[in-house]
């Protein structure tokens, strides 16, 4: 049915956005589960709530960076801006650009050092237990695989001729 000679999603490109798109979003349904994993069976003296503020900040930024398109970026061969034609937009598109993955790459190792400095190099016996330790573990995996969705997202999608 989607896919026949006739219907207009029948090309490669399409296609293998279609297949991106799946596999953003299922990495980010994998990655908001393993979060409320931990967050159903921990507790707070345990796991802290706060801690999955980078996780969550990674994913308001998966969604601005999927508004943002490839025209607005490219400037190519007087490729047509999206915006208007000062040059001034396509600069605003790419600063916004960098400082979504900044912000990204940011979250990712802000997970990183709570799970060091609140998990492995802590004095808490409670916290050193092996199956407490998953908690930092995943919700440092649940930043890793939201900053995999969003490149994935990004650069894995290609714009359709």
């Amino acid at each position: 049915m989607f896919f026949t000679s006739n219907d207009p999603f029948s090309n490669n490109i399409k296609k293998s956005n279609y297949i991106i798109t799946f596999l953003s979003g299922t990495i980010t349904g994998i990655a908001w589960w393993i979060i409320i994993d931990i967050l159903v069976r921990s507790t707070e003296d345990l796991f802290s709530r706060i801690y999955i503020l980078p996780g969550i900040i990674i994913t308001l930024m998966l969604i601005i960076i999927h508004f943002i398109p490839n025209t607005a970026i490219q400037d190519e061969n007087n490729l047509i801006n999206l915006f208007n034609n000062d040059g001034h937009s396509i600069k605003c598109a790419r600063f916004l650009l960098f400082l979504i993955f900044l912000i990204i790459f940011s979250a990712v190792i802000a997970s990183v050092w709570i799970f060091i400095a609140d998990y492995i190099s802590t004095t808490n016996i409670n916290k050193k237990l092996t199956y407490v330790q998953w908690f930092g573990a995943g919700n440092m995996l649940f930043t890793i695989l939201l900053a995999i969705a969003s490149l994935l997202n990004r650069f894995g999608r290609k714009e359709i001729e």
